[in-house]
């Protein structure tokens, strides 16, 4: 059965809408808050490029994944708008979006990029972890086709959420399993913990081989906030 990824997609919006409305009207300094995960970035700014992405695919002006200076253009149209107004911007785009992932005539990746994004805005706040059952499917999916997709040489098994998949072209290489949360895998398959907080994960066998090929935008230095 089809992961509902347009569910997970409105879902996301939901929760995000809710809360940045309400940051807006009680407290909107923090909407200045830096988002650790992107950097030069800030709550505000990751919700502007939220927006920009959907205006852009609803709008057949996405042909692939979004360079840095197209995404710094999202953000930069919308510096010194309300959040209130970027959310309404976004808003008539979200069913098109959710639509769209689950007919897969949109690629997977948008729902991918909201939710970690959910995340992203989620720790810069302190806030609790997002509701499992909004992004736990959709995290299996992208996680578990991260790691049966290793093409380096050995095996690397990763034992997750109750489950278990295994990666690698295997031959001579080397070997290795890890045990690791569901959502501290999400967030390390898409760069959002550092190299040493991945090493720090329940590791048997060596992980250097296997750090860099899990992440999608490979690895980084800066310790992210749980």
């Amino acid at each position: 059965m089809p992961v509902p990824l347009g569910e997970a997609y409105r879902g996301a919006f939901t929760r995000l809408d809710t809360r940045l409305r309400a940051l807006a009207a009680t407290d909107p300094a923090s909407l200045d808050a830096l988002v650790p995960a992107c950097p030069g970035w800030t709550v505000h700014s990751v919700a502007s490029h939220l927006c920009g992405i959907a205006v852009d695919a609803v709008a057949g002006r996405i042909s692939g994944p979004p360079d840095d200076e197209w995404t710094a253009g999202q953000v930069d149209a919308r510096l010194g708008v309300p959040v209130e107004e970027v959310l309404d911007e976004w808003a008539p785009h979200v069913g098109t979006i959710a639509a769209g992932l689950d007919a897969r005539r949109i690629p997977p990746p948008a729902a991918a990029d909201v939710l970690v994004h959910e995340g992203d805005i989620a720790e810069a706040l302190a806030d609790p972890v997002p509701p499992e059952d909004g992004w736990r499917d959709a995290a299996r999916l992208f996680c578990r086709g991260t790691v049966r997709g290793l093409q380096r040489a050995g095996t690397l098994t990763v034992r997750c959420g109750g489950e278990e998949w295994t990666g690698g072209s295997g031959g001579d290489g080397p070997v290795a399993s890890v045990e690791v949360a569901p959502w501290e895998f999400f967030r390390g398959v898409f760069s959002r913990r550092s190299v040493d907080q991945m090493r720090a994960w329940s590791w048997e066998g060596d992980p250097e081989p296997w750090l860099e090929p899990l992440t999608v935008f490979g690895l980084r230095t800066d310790d992210q906030p749980r």
